[in-house]
């Protein structure tokens, strides 16, 4: 079995993706903590101070990449991982695996982003728009119609919580 959740910051990969995990007895790997990791800092957004966004993507890929060939997983992909050519071309070819598109609207996910600490502190803004509800919409129009391309199954998690959205990913897979 191999699960790998896709979707934009907020979704709740991670949340669910832990849960889906232990669930169904398998490791939950998340791009971005293992990326970090290797790299040897603790957030992206301190990666893409001392070494910009090229080096964090480059390593993001390499990362994806190894975790694809793995099986008996759960993936949380970072946000923007589809949005680079050798980690979607991973992810597009991982056999046996169930691609889910976590899908919320701008409004949900801009606000369990505002009420999530960590991410603040630790993720960078995208754009020269700085963060808030315009950014979240300006990239999800630029990353969705990649995310849908992508998924087997697209659930939309905009009015579910964390068990509505975990119980509906464990009937998919």
């Amino acid at each position: 079995m191999k699960l790998i959740l896709i979707g934009y910051r907020g979704c709740g990969k991670t949340s669910v993706g832990k849960r889906v995990a232990t669930a169904k007895n398998v490791q939950y790997q998340d791009v971005d903590d293992v990326t970090c990791a290797r790299i040897g800092c603790d957030s992206i957004a301190q990666i893409w101070d001392e070494h910009g966004e090229s080096y964090w993507r480059e390593n993001e890929v390499a990362v994806t990449k190894e975790l694809c060939q793995q099986d008996n997983l759960v993936i949380g992909l970072g946000g923007g991982s589809l949005m680079q050519d050798g980690a979607r071309q991973a992810v597009a070819a991982a056999t046996d695996a169930i691609r889910i598109y976590l899908k919320a609207d701008p409004a949900t996910l801009y606000q369990r982003i505002t009420s999530d600490i960590r991410s603040s502190e630790t993720r960078p803004s995208l754009t020269a728009i700085g963060g808030g509800l315009d950014e979240v919409i300006h990239m999800l129009e630029q990353r969705e119609p990649t995310y849908k391309a992508v998924a087997d199954v697209i659930l939309d998690v905009s009015e579910m919580n964390l068990e509505q959205t975990t119980d509906a990913v464990l009937k998919v897979c």
